[in-house]
């Protein structure tokens, strides 16, 4: 896994390069590939790491979970077993760990753990404002909470998937993927049977229904559905 060192970082971060990188995706293998092109005309690069349970990617950090070590640029860091979800800010996340229902500060490839104790499964997280912020789910129903159990929001009644972005929520019902922004207008997109939703890149997020990949541009005034490549195996 440590071929994914030098890689992670600059799959999303670098410019001035012929294609451009959008983001990486998880293949059904477990192994880890940049999504690169431009609306409408991806494609996915070689495997770049293997055994990869988690990830996600923003404009200044990309981070991957194996079985027991995170792993970003900067080196690889041991962690509870299982899969992981970020919340990445700045250069720091936020990571909670479903196996053991734990929450951890992750900077400079070290993790502090936060003494946080959350109700319900935890579908999402992000940092708004300096604030921490988790999509929960409790009796079928996905509310918005604070760390201290305190409600935000009410998302919505669906046993799909959510991501939080930083101005809204991407959410999975049985038969559609909803883009809510922060004024709740809302884009739906046709889709059945979305089983992860993940941070794909800056503007994207990876969505995994079945046996196929998709990318949704989560820009404001440039949301869109794009069906990916069937995820192969190039080199």
């Amino acid at each position: 896994m440590k071929r994914i060192l030098p890689w992670i970082f600059g799959a999303v971060c670098a410019c001035g390069i012929d294609v451009p990188s959008v983001g990486v995706l998880i293949d059904p293998t477990g192994a880890l590939r940049a999504v690169q092109g431009v609306a409408g005309n991806f494609l996915l690069g070689a495997r770049a790491a293997l055994e990869i349970i988690s990830a996600a990617c923003s404009e200044q950090l990309c981070l991957a979970k194996g079985d027991s070590k995170i792993l970003s640029a900067s080196g690889e860091t041991d962690a509870p077993p299982g899969p992981a979800i970020f919340a990445l800010n700045g250069e720091q996340a936020i990571i909670y760990f479903p196996e053991t229902r734990s929450f951890a500060r992750w900077r400079e490839a070290a993790l502090d753990p936060l003494d946080w104790n959350v109700d319900g499964e935890v579908l999402s997280l992000r940092v708004r404002g300096g604030e921490a912020e988790i999509a929960v789910r409790r009796a079928g129903d996905v509310w918005l909470i604070r760390p201290d159990g305190s409600v935000i929001d009410w998302i919505a009644t669906t046993p799909g998937p959510a991501l939080l972005l930083s101005d809204g929520v991407l959410f999975a019902t049985a038969d559609a993927l909803v883009l809510r922004s922060a004024d709740q207008t809302e884009i739906r997109f046709a889709l059945t049977g979305a089983e992860v939703i993940a941070q794909m890149g800056p503007h994207y997020a990876a969505v995994r229904a079945g046996n196929s990949f998709y990318a949704v541009r989560t820009q404001p005034g440039r949301e869109q559905l794009f069906l990916l490549p069937a995820p192969g195996d190039p080199q």
